[in-house]
């Protein structure tokens, strides 16, 4: 076990850098949802997050504008650093075990 502690360590400390960078980059991304109302035959795009322990929208504009496929866009990384993040977390939380810390 001896030979393979430091191996361990090393990967311990690059999780925790991993983990680091994935918050940085959701913190910098929107949260939220896009949700799609119709107003008068017509339909628009909000964004749909809690502030608070409310649900808040906020108007984006049209359906099918610039705005919103970039704002889904945004949103569709966002998830995918969060899903990272969580097996990173959970990776570090095996090593943490394995190294009895």
């Amino acid at each position: 076990m001896s030979a393979l502690r430091p191996i361990l360590k090393e990967e311990r400390q690059r999780l925790e850098c991993l983990c680091r960078r994935y918050r940085a980059e959701i913190g910098k991304l929107p949260k939220g949802s896009i949700s799609e109302k119709d107003r008068k035959g017509r339909l628009y795009a909000y964004l749909a997050f809690r502030d608070r322990g409310k649900v808040v929208f906020r108007y984006l504009g049209g359906v099918r504008s610039a705005q919103v496929a970039e704002m889904r866009e945004k949103i569709q990384s966002r998830r995918q650093f969060e899903l990272l993040f969580k097996k990173a977390q959970a990776n570090l939380k095996e090593l943490k075990r394995a190294l009895r810390e």
